[in-house]
């Protein structure tokens, strides 16, 4: 079990790594407008095949949370994300 920075430790219990900088790949079913540009933090939005594709460095895991709720808000599926801790995406 692990619990974020700041919680109650117990015996046994680490603690999750400060993490700066996510390198991020998010996979969405469907072909997102031109509207969404710019609304899912700083991720660039790219088609292909009937998806589309969100690439870019996010801050933290807590901006990732973030936009994985708003995507799951919109009901959109997703189909794949990686992350990459302390990689500068390249688009």
């Amino acid at each position: 079990m692990i619990i974020a920075k700041g919680g109650r430790i117990r015996t046994g219990v680490g603690h999750t790594q400060q993490v700066s900088g996510l390198s991020c790949t998010i996979v969405v079913s469907g072909e997102l407008g031109e509207k969404f540009d710019g609304v899912f933090a700083d991720l660039v939005l790219s088609h292909e095949a009937g998806t589309t594709r969100l690439t870019g460095s996010l801050t933290d895991q807590a901006e990732l949370q973030g936009v994985l709720g708003q995507l799951f808000d919109l009901g959109l599926e997703v189909v794949s994300f990686s992350t990459h801790p302390g990689e500068i995406a390249r688009g």
